[in-house]
């Protein structure tokens, strides 16, 4: 689904990736579930572009769902890719940035699904930081918004006010609002993440789960307190 001329919306069952086109190459932000690498490569070359166009990779954080196409894609384009120190550290151990706290029945159906969620190592990632520009869409500003993850960052495109968000904000009910407390490292610092994203002002707000989020500066739920 085209969001504005040259961005691009990839979404299977689980996850879902953003493609920004420009005359200079191809930018992903996250990369999927392990095997659904498959699936954005197929974009790629639908939308007329060469894989091998595809020269940067945006993490938002490593849970696997965010990271599990990673390898085959740097394979395929040889993409540099972009994570927190966090996550990168994260990363290159093929782990999570932090432990899971699903009790019960989410549990058991995370564990169902674990092949999918796998993290490969890759300790190639490049560190950035809150204020760096990243190529896209004018240039995308580092966000540290942590909380869902400990080292989770957003990308900001000013020129556009464009913000993919990852699962820094949940989506319900047409609000965006801080993460589930189910899937949260530390709600405090979600919820100061959720406000830091809220001054933006941001026009449209893509989110790793749910829909792209139009008018988007009037659609934050935020507590008074």
């Amino acid at each position: 689904m085209e969001i504005v001329p040259g961005l691009y919306r990839i979404a299977d069952f689980l996850s879902t990736v953003y493609l920004i086109v420009t005359h200079e190459g191809l930018t992903l932000i996250d990369a999927g579930i392990a095997g659904g690498h498959k699936r954005i490569l197929r974009a790629i070359v639908r939308l007329g572009h060469d894989p091998r166009q595809l020269h940067h990779i945006l993490i938002t954080h490593a849970d696997g769902d965010h990271v599990g196409g990673l390898l085959p894609l740097v394979a395929v384009s040889g993409a540099r890719v972009y994570a927190s120190a966090i996550e990168a550290q994260a990363l290159a151990r093929g782990q999570f940035s932090r432990p899971l706290r699903l009790r019960g029945l989410p549990r058991f159906l995370f564990w169902l699904a674990r092949p999918l969620y796998r993290v490969t190592p890759f300790d190639a990632a490049e560190v950035v930081k809150e204020g760096d520009i990243l190529p896209g869409l004018g240039g995308l500003r580092v966000i540290e918004t942590p909380g869902h993850t400990p080292g989770h960052i957003s990308f900001f495109a000013p020129a556009s006010g464009i913000l993919f968000a990852g699962d820094s904000i949940a989506y319900h009910n047409g609000k965006m609002r801080r993460p589930f407390a189910l899937v949260t490292w530390d709600e405090q610092l979600a919820l100061a993440s959720l406000r830091k994203q809220a001054a933006l002002q941001p026009q449209i707000v893509c989110l790793g789960h749910g829909p792209v989020v139009h008018d988007a500066s009037q659609k934050f739920l935020l507590p008074d307190s």
